[in-house]
């Protein structure tokens, strides 16, 4: 099992169980107590649990999304790399489409280098960090504020994707599964990811391995509705079969 995979398998524990200890952790996972120290260190460095002597506790419910102060510190290395492959899908006078996420905001330092391109996101921090690009034409959705989230939700977000016709949109996910595709913790998140798929010729999703395997309730779309999935990690034999018998592109 990938470090990865096991600290998935830890924070589906701890949604169950709301605490775990390092003993019972390294005899379930069959590794050193050592390891399961360094694997609650990176999740509580993640912003998801809180360690204690000898284990760790539910910070906040996965199942809520974390406020957005907090997602753009998580795995920073990994949203870069990601960011960097990204960006090779987009062409000068591209129309795209860029949701609130902080994996996807990492796009955002890369598009000056393009002639002519428009932005239309959903984040009211992306449209900021947009301003200070002369050369991108950016467009807001409007709609109702998520305030911890700095994203727009709501039906009007969705009516005004549904007018626009784009090349790509770049979004991410809190859950990616073989069985259940896309997931996200908020329906109203959802919804507008629905749209901004609806809204684009194809999509590419920005996930980082600690997405992977994981399941939230809201479904946003099957993996054989997105043209590629870009990931920080090695896809897991189960995900790379899936995406080449349905013709998804892994990055």
């Amino acid at each position: 099992m990938f470090a990865y995979e096991r600290r998935n398998k830890i924070k589906q524990l701890l949604t169950n169980d709301k605490t775990v200890t390092v003993e019972n952790l390294s005899k379930q996972f069959f590794v050193s107590e050592s390891t399961i120290r360094r694997d609650l260190d990176k999740l509580a460095d993640d912003g998801a649990i809180r360690r204690t002597y000898g284990g760790a506790f539910m910070l906040e419910n996965l199942t809520n999304d974390l406020p957005i102060t907090i997602r753009e510190h998580e795995n920073i290395d990994a949203k870069n790399i990601i960011a960097q492959k990204a960006v090779k899908y987009i062409q000068d006078g591209a129309t795209i489409i860029m949701d609130t996420s902080s994996t996807v905001t990492a796009l955002v330092p890369l598009l000056n280098v393009f002639e002519g391109l428009t932005v239309i996101t959903n984040g009211i921090k992306t449209t900021y960090l947009l301003n200070s690009y002369g050369k991108i034409t950016t467009y807001c959705t409007g709609g109702r504020l998520r305030e911890h989230n700095m994203s727009l939700v709501g039906t009007t977000t969705c009516q005004r994707l549904g007018e626009i016709n784009a090349d790509i949109a770049f979004i991410s996910c809190r859950g990616l599964s073989v069985e259940k595709g896309v997931t996200e913790s908020s329906e109203e998140e959802a919804q507008v990811k629905k749209a901004m798929i609806n809204a684009a010729s194809k999509t590419i999703l920005l996930c980082d391995a600690s997405k992977l395997d994981m399941v939230l309730m809201n479904r946003v779309c099957e993996i054989k509705s997105l043209h590629a999935i870009i990931c920080d990690v090695q896809m897991p034999e189960k995900f790379n079969r899936f995406c080449v018998d349905n013709g998804v592109r892994y990055v």
